[in-house]
C-alpha cells in the first residue's frame, strides 16, 4: 500500500514539474510579426460608385397634326436630322384648297362689315339729329355687331386653315435620330393618333442613378458641417469598359419611395454617338474631400459586438483603438475619429495578436 501511494506522488510531481515547464515555455515565446502604418492626416478625395442606366431627355413618337393620305417621305430609317428638316408631306392640295376657302369667306365677311361700319357710322350722326328713329338705330348698330363677329370668325377660321397647311408638313421637333418608319408613302393617317416615327436625341446623354440615402444623408451632414469639402464635383461613366467623363446635373430632395434611394442624372457629352439610351454604367462621383482623414486599408479595420476598432502599437504592445469609419470601399476605409498623427496601425496577423500582447515590427509602411 505504501508502495502505491509513493508511486502516485511521484506522479504528481512529475505532472507538475512538466505543467510548469509548458507555462515557462508559453509565456517565453517570442513577440509576434507585424507590418504597421504610421499615420499622418490628409485631405482625401471621396468616389462614390452607383449603378446607372443611359437615357435621354429628348425621346417621342411623332405623330401628325391633321388627317390624310402621305404624299411623300423625306427620310431614311436610322437617318440624323436637324431641327426643322422635313420628314412627311401629307395632302397639301386638299389643305390649300381649305384656305382658299375660307379666304373667300373671309373677303365676304369683311366686304359686309364695311358695308355695315360704314351705314353705322352714318347713323350715328342721323340719331343726333332726330333724322332716324331709335329702332333704325338700333338694327343698324346690331348689323354692325354681327358682321363684325363674323368677320373675327372668318379670319380665325382662315388661321385655322392656314396652320393645318402647315402642318401638312410634318419636320422633326429637335436635332435627332431617327428610327425605322412606321407609315409610308400612300398611307392614311389620323390626325394625333397615327405614329409615323420615332425621334431621339442622344446628344447630350444623361446617366439615371440612384444615391443610397445613407449616402445622401452623410453628404449633407458632412458638407454642412465643413468635415467634407467640395472641390468641382465630376462624373465618370464606364461603359463596357469604356470610360467618359461628365458633370452631375441634378440631385432630388426626396427619397424614392419605390428605390430606397434619391434620384440624380449626370449628363455627357456624346457628339461621336458613342453612347446609347437604355445602355447600363457605373457612375462614379468624384469631388468631395475629407479634411484631416487618416486612410487605412480595409483588412486593417476590425469590429466587435460594440464598436469598429483597429489595433495600434503603443510601447510595443498591442492597443485595441475604436475609431469612427467616415467613408469606405471595399479595398480602403477613411477614419475621422479615434485617430492621431503618429499613430502605428497595425495591419496583419491579427489571428495571432491580443491587445497586451508583445509584437515586433517587421514592416513599416
Amino acid at each position: 500500500m505504501k508502495t502505491k501511494l509513493l508511486t502516485l506522488a511521484c506522479a504528481s510531481l512529475i505532472f507538475v514539474a512538466c505543467s510548469d515547464d509548458k507555462n515557462a515555455q508559453v509565456k517565453q515565446l517570442p513577440p509576434q510579426p507585424v507590418s504597421i502604418m504610421t499615420m499622418q492626416s490628409a485631405n482625401l478625395p471621396l468616389e462614390f460608385t452607383y449603378p446607372a442606366r443611359l437615357s435621354t431627355e429628348l425621346d417621342v413618337i411623332i405623330k401628325p397634326k391633321v388627317s390624310g393620305e402621305i404624299k411623300a417621305k423625306y427620310f431614311k430609317s436610322g437617318q440624323a436630322v436637324k431641327k426643322g428638316d422635313k420628314l412627311f408631306l401629307i395632302e397639301p392640295d386638299k389643305y390649300q384648297a381649305s384656305v382658299n376657302m375660307a379666304y373667300g369667306e373671309a373677303l365676304v365677311s369683311r366686304a359686309s362689315f364695311d358695308d355695315a361700319e360704314k351705314n353705322f357710322k352714318r347713323d350715328q350722326i342721323l340719331i343726333e339729329k332726330n333724322a332716324i328713329s331709335q329702332k333704325e338705330f338700333d338694327a343698324s348698330l346690331a348689323k354692325f355687331n354681327s358682321t363684325k363677329a363674323n368677320l373675327e370668325s372668318a379670319r380665325a377660321k382662315l388661321a385655322n386653315a392656314r396652320l393645318d397647311l402647315k402642318y401638312t408638313v410634318v419636320s422633326a421637333p429637335f436635332d435627332g435620330v431617327l428610327g425605322d418608319a412606321l407609315m409610308d408613302v400612300g398611307d392614311y393617317v389620323n390626325a394625333s393618333s397615327t405614329e409615323l416615327v420615332r425621334i431621339t436625341n442622344i446628344n447630350p446623354i444623361f446617366a439615371d442613378f440612384y444615391i443610397s440615402d445613407v449616402d445622401k444623408i452623410n453628404m449633407n451632414k458632412n458638407i454642412q458641417s465643413g468635415n467634407w469639402q467640395l472641390e468641382n464635383i465630376q462624373v465618370q461613366a464606364n461603359v463596357g469598359g469604356e470610360l467618359f467623363n461628365g458633370k452631375l446635373y441634378f440631385i432630388d430632395s426626396v427619397i424614392d419611395t419605390h428605390s430606397g434611394g434619391v434620384k440624380a442624372k449626370a449628363i455627357f457629352d456624346n457628339n461621336n454617338s458613342s453612347l446609347m439610351p437604355g445602355s447600363f454604367a457605373n457612375v462614379h462621383v468624384e469631388g468631395f474631400v475629407q479634411k484631416d482623414g487618416f486612410e487605412i486599408p480595409q483588412v486593417a479595420l476590425l469590429q466587435d459586438d460594440s464598436a469598429t476598432y483597429v489595433y495600434t502599437l503603443v510601447d510595443g504592445k498591442v492597443v485595441k483603438t475604436v475609431v469612427n469609419v467616415i467613408y469606405q470601399t471595399s479595398d480602403k476605409a477613411i477614419i475621422d475619429k479615434g485617430l492621431k498623427n503618429g499613430d502605428k496601425v497595425i495591419l496583419n496577423n491579427f489571428k495571432k495578436i491580443r491587445p497586451g500582447a508583445s509584437v515586433s515590427v517587421m514592416e513599416n509602411k
